[in-house]
């Protein structure tokens, strides 16, 4: 399929994503670009596209009716890989699994179908990676990690991390993804806190000392914080589910 069409931009977040690409297929066209605006701007000549929760809802759904729940995941996972040309890969997969369905899975002669396999793989050797050598630091209140991963993989390793009972109140920080999961007083979140005045940490002990009060004192509010990037806030993947 040859660019020909607009250029779009979202959010940074999955359902703002699946919007973008939801108004690419309305179109009938090929977009030219879609692209993370906090990252590469509006531009004169984009289309900036808001996040609508019941369109994403609606698309995510029709990857699962057209063609399967593991089409569905797949895309979801993809979202999450450090992956060059990410967005327009995904809208060539999506639109492939809404035309073919489930075969697009098994489509081993896809370049594009390859590298996205190839990048699912890869997010998830490296959450594997990164789960087996967390490094907590011991805090009076808390344990905590720092990561720098390439791909998100914090929302992959959640659940697993949640599990963990030899640790009470946690905190993990990603500081190449900006996203933060947190455990206190048995509740949890996984926040995306990339509009919050943050330093450059080096260490755990950093991210416990300045994070930790925000934390325990409840003032990183939920509802006032831009979708979660690359976490899927209002649609929950597999690896997003409650434990």
């Amino acid at each position: 399929m040859a660019d020909q069409g607009i250029r779009y931009t979202y959010d940074g977040t999955f359902e703002g994503c699946l919007c973008a690409v939801l108004a690419a297929l309305r179109s009938k066209q090929v977009p030219a670009s879609i692209k993370d605006r906090s990252i590469c701007g509006t531009g004169d000549d984009a289309v900036n596209i808001e996040t609508n929760y019941k369109d994403a809802q609606y698309l995510y759904s029709m990857i699962s009716a057209r063609a399967s729940v593991e089409v569905q995941q797949m895309a979801s996972d993809y979202f999450l890989t450090d992956s060059t040309g990410l967005e327009i890969n995904l809208y060539r997969m999506i639109f492939c699994s809404l035309k073919y369905g489930a075969r697009v899975a098994e489509d081993y002669k896809s370049r594009t179908m390859r590298e996205i396999q190839m990048a699912i793989r890869n997010l998830y050797r490296e959450a594997q990676s990164i789960l087996a050598g967390l490094d907590f630091y011991i805090g009076e209140e808390a344990s905590c990690a720092l990561i720098n991963p390439r791909n998100s993989v914090l929302p992959v390793i959640r659940n697993p991390v949640l599990k963990r009972r030899d640790t009470e109140n946690l905190l993990i920080y990603d500081k190449r993804h900006h996203l933060l999961l947190e455990r206190y007083s048995d509740q949890d979140m996984l926040l995306d806190i990339s509009v919050f005045p943050l330093p450059e940490f080096k260490d755990p002990h950093g991210v416990y000392s300045y994070l930790w009060p925000f934390v325990r004192e409840r003032r990183f509010d939920v509802r006032v914080i831009p979708g979660q990037k690359k976490s899927g806030s209002m649609i929950e993947p597999l690896w997003l589910k409650a434990s």
